[in-house]
C-alpha cells in the first residue's frame, strides 16, 4: 500500500491535500454517499499528463454501506463501477474528464476523532493511461456531518 496521504495510479504518484465522506439523505436520485479524495501530482515527469491533479469521488452513490457510530473494519467492495439496480455511477475518478473506476475495495483501518483513515485499491479503466491500471490510495479522512442536496 502506499504511504498516508497519497494516492497511486500505476507509476504515478498524487498528495492527498483534501479528502472527506458523508451521508447523503436526500438528492434527485434519493440518499447515498459522498466520498472524495484530491490532490496534485507529485510525479515530477508526470506533471504535464495531470496538470489539474487527480479525484477519486462519489456523488450522492447508493453504495452498500450502512450508517454507523463507527466503520473501523468496515469494508466496500464494489467489482462494477455502477450500481446495477440503478445504473447510476459509482466511484468515478476525475483527471481531465472523468473515467470509471471498478473492482474497489475500501477498508476503514483506523479512527481519530471524527477522521478514518481508509484505504483503497481499484483498477482505473484504460480511457486514463491507454490500458487497464491499479489505483492504491491511503489517507486520512474527515467524516463530514450528513448533508442534504436540493431536490
Amino acid at each position: 500500500m502506499v504511504a498516508i496521504n497519497r494516492m497511486r495510479i500505476g507509476a504515478y504518484e498524487f498528495a492527498i491535500e483534501a479528502a472527506s465522506f458523508r451521508y447523503i439523505i436526500q438528492s434527485w436520485s434519493g440518499p447515498g454517499w459522498d466520498f472524495n479524495f484530491n490532490g496534485p501530482c507529485i510525479t515530477n515527469e508526470a506533471k504535464r499528463l495531470f496538470p489539474y491533479g487527480a479525484r477519486l469521488y462519489t456523488e450522492a452513490a447508493p453504495l452498500p454501506l450502512q450508517r454507523a457510530e463507527d466503520y473501523t473494519g468496515t469494508e466496500l467492495v464494489l467489482p462494477l463501477p455502477y450500481d446495477e439496480i440503478s445504473g447510476e455511477a459509482l466511484f468515478g475518478l476525475e483527471v481531465w474528464e472523468e473515467h470509471d473506476v471498478s473492482d474497489l475495495q475500501l477498508r476503514f483501518v483506523e479512527r481519530h476523532r471524527n477522521s478514518y483513515r481508509i484505504e483503497i485499491l481499484a483498477t482505473v479503466a484504460p480511457t486514463v493511461l491507454g490500458h487497464p491500471e491499479q489505483l492504491q490510495l491511503s489517507a486520512w479522512v474527515a467524516q463530514l456531518p450528513d448533508h442534504a442536496y436540493p431536490v
